[in-house]
């Protein structure tokens, strides 16, 4: 059977929650000698082995000038084009399924409709789902159908509504480039309800919650929705690093007794809650220890000699030293949280987590001791991390083999293969 993977990024060593899931489910199936694997990917280098291979889709607009290629990136132009390279590897390697994930679901969802060729479209986030990118109008989700009135009206309100959470600054609504973000939010309304649209010539659309489900079955009306595992997580191979930490960060860490960890694993800091953690900033003592990993954010200089540490994105290894050093884990998300991977990385590195009811791994932690869901009110937060951090709560050493066993790679493969299998058996009819 022919499987072609396209994703934005094919790279071992990236540290993205998406792009490490994906790498290990493909890493999987390359041990399944039934299988013929293929990656098309925006960022990968060439590679060709027995039954598999990769190669990098070339942008169609490539200009030297830096700022009309952020502006080629922003307006995502190279991810709609991408439809042309998608149309031509279907016709070389002839797959009998696809199976894509994030940006260029759009284009492959067309080319697999136009080549007929079954879509597998894992769905990881609910940016695709809101003309925004964060289906929120503050820290409530919005649970309204798309209608241009409705939108439009929230955009309006949306650069308003950000210097209310404390994410812009004041006047920064009254922009020239505020009002081309509203405008471009406008013009994405319509490609969001195409997409929408586009669902509903997949196969079948795989999220990993049922909250994520409940979106994506009302947002696009199709049925076609299987919840299943698709975040592999081994913490077993993983040797704990401290390499990429500078000596600073390091003092800090092991003179304090009170950390409180904040992964912010993309650039969105808004629908990942930064707006709500930097409320909670200038609630704790100065003994307390906030560290802020995944993204560097300018504001936070200010807080350089204080109690805060803002580091980068930095590999799993270093990730997961700062996770067994911290106290307790926080997921403020403000967005509808399509799984909420570092939930589970925090448990099975034996850190107790407070998390906010819009991230979806709720549901299989509610009536655990050493998760904590809250909604987001800034007093509520602030009392139950000064309860944890008092009186300290451990995670049972089977509670964290059980996550490792169930969220294998292996297990999540298998998850995948039974699909795969589904279609093999609808060709062989189709074809008989």
């Amino acid at each position: 059977m022919k499987i072609l993977f396209i994703d934005q990024n094919y790279d071992a060593t990236n540290i993205g929650g998406a792009f490490k899931s994906q790498h290990a489910i493909i890493n999987e199936l390359m041990k399944n000698s039934e299988f013929e694997i293929s990656v098309l990917a925006t960022k990968s280098k060439k590679i060709e082995k027995q039954n598999f291979s990769a190669k990098p889709i070339r942008p169609v607009l490539k200009i030297p000038s830096k700022r009309i290629n952020t502006l080629i990136k922003y307006f995502k132009i190279n991810q709609y084009y991408s439809f042309f390279p998608i149309l031509r590897e279907i016709k070389k390697f002839k797959p009998d399924v696809i199976i894509v994930q994030r940006d260029l679901t759009f284009s492959s969802i067309l080319a697999g409709f136009f080549k007929k060729v079954p879509i597998i479209n894992i769905i990881r986030d609910a940016m695709g789902f809101c003309p925004k990118g964060v289906d929120t109008r503050g820290f409530k989700n919005c649970t309204s159908l798309l209608t241009k009135k409705e939108c439009w009206e929230c955009i309006n309100r949306w650069r308003t509504l950000r210097i209310f959470l404390d994410d812009k600054p004041k006047g920064s609504d009254l922009t020239l480039i505020t009002s081309l973000h509203t405008l471009y939010y406008k013009i994405q309304y319509f490609f969001t309800r195409l997409y929408l649209r586009l669902l509903k010539y997949t196969y079948v659309n795989i999220v990993a919650s049922p909250l994520m489900k409940k979106l994506v079955v009302k947002r696009s009306k199709n049925i076609r929705v299987l919840i299943r595992k698709i975040t592999p997580i081994d913490g077993s191979n993983i040797k704990i690093s401290t390499k990429e930490l500078n000596k600073n960060t390091l003092n800090k860490i092991e003179n304090s007794n009170k950390i409180i960890l904040f992964v912010i694993p993309r650039n969105e800091g808004g629908s990942k809650g930064y707006p709500f953690v930097k409320r909670l900033l200038n609630m704790f003592p100065d003994d307390y220890l906030i560290i802020i990993v995944g993204t560097l954010i300018n504001e936070l200089k200010n807080y350089r000699n204080r109690n805060v540490i803002n580091i980068d994105k930095v590999p799993t290894d270093n990730l997961y030293f700062l996770y067994q050093k911290a106290n307790i884990t926080i997921v403020p998300s403000i967005y509808t949280e399509a799984f909420g991977r570092v939930v589970i990385e925090s448990i099975i590195n034996k850190t107790p987590i407070m998390i906010s009811p819009q991230t979806s791994a709720k549901f299989l932690f509610e009536n655990k001791n050493y998760v904590k869901i809250l909604p987001l009110k800034l007093n509520l937060w602030v009392e139950e991390i000064k309860n944890f951090l008092y009186n300290p709560v451990s995670i049972p050493d089977e509670d964290v083999r059980k996550i490792e066993r169930e969220f294998s790679a292996e297990k999540c493969a298998k998850e995948i293969i039974e699909i795969l299998k589904l279609i093999k058996c609808t060709n062989t009819n189709v074809k008989n």
